[in-house]
C-alpha cells in the first residue's frame, strides 16, 4: 500500500522493509565468543541461554557465537542453547538447573533477556564470580550484576542511538518516500564493571 516499513532491533532481510536500525547481531555473538575464549584459554564448558531462537536477533547472535568459538576457541564446549523466553523466572530456573547439572561449568552466555533471573540464580548458587558470564543490554539487573561481579561483560545495543537513527530514518522517508533512508551503524557497546557510566 506504499507504507514505508523499518525494522528495529531484529531485521527482516529479503522483505520490503526500507531500513534496519540495530546492531549487527552476528557480530555481537562473535564478540561474545571472542571475549569468552579469552576469559577461558584453558577451555571448558560454556552454557548458552537464549530468549527464543524464533527471534532473528537471538538466532544470529547464536550463529556468530558458535562460528567464532569453532574457528578460534575449539577448546570450549557449548551446552545448549536453552530458551528462557526472556522471562526472569524461567531464566532463573534454567540457570539454576545448568549450575546443578554442570558443577564444572566455566562460562555462561545469555544472548537474550531475563537477566534479573540470571543474576538471582548465580547469586543463590554461591557461584557468582566463579564463572565467566556475558549478557546483553545495560539495564538495572545487568548493571547490578556487573557491580556485584555476577556478570563480567554486558554487550549493549545503544537504545538511545537506535531511537535517534529510527527518528532520522522515519523523517527521511516521510520527506521523500522514494529516497533510501541511510542511517549510521549502531555500535555494540562493551561494558565491564570498570567502565560503567
Amino acid at each position: 500500500r506504499g507504507i514505508a516499513v523499518m525494522t528495529l532491533v531484529s531485521d527482516l532481510p529479503g522483505s520490503a522493509r526500507r531500513s534496519f536500525i540495530g546492531i549487527d547481531n552476528i557480530a555481537a555473538g562473535r564478540t561474545a565468543a571472542s571475549l569468552m575464549g579469552r576469559f577461558l584459554p584453558q577451555g571448558g564448558k560454556v552454557a548458552v541461554v537464549a530468549g527464543s531462537l524464533h527471534l532473528r536477533d537471538h538466532a544470529e547472535r547464536l550463529e556468530g557465537f558458535r562460528a567464532a568459538l569453532s574457528e578460534e576457541f575449539p577448546v570450549l564446549t557449548v551446552i545448549g542453547p536453552l530458551e528462557g523466553h526472556d522471562e526472569r523466572t524461567e531464566t532463573a530456573q534454567i540457570v539454576a538447573r545448568l549450575l546443578d547439572d554442570h558443577p564444572d561449568l566455566a562460562g555462561l552466555y545469555n544472548l537474550g533477556a531475563g537477566n534479573a533471573g540470571l543474576v538471582t540464580a548465580l547469586e543463590a548458587s554461591g557461584r557468582a564470580g566463579g564463572l565467566r558470564v556475558i549478557a546483553h543490554e545495560l539495564t538495572t539487573p545487568t548493571r547490578a550484576g556487573l557491580e556485584s561481579g555476577a556478570i563480567d561483560v554486558v554487550l549493549d545495543q545503544n537504545p538511545d542511538g537506535e531511537i535517534r537513527e529510527a527518528i532520522a530514518a522515519a523523517r527521511a522517508l516521510a520527506l521523500d518516500a522514494g529516497r533510501e533512508a541511510v542511517t549510521d551503524p549502531i555500535e555494540i557497546g562493551i561494558f565491564l564493571r570498570d567502565n560503567l557510566r
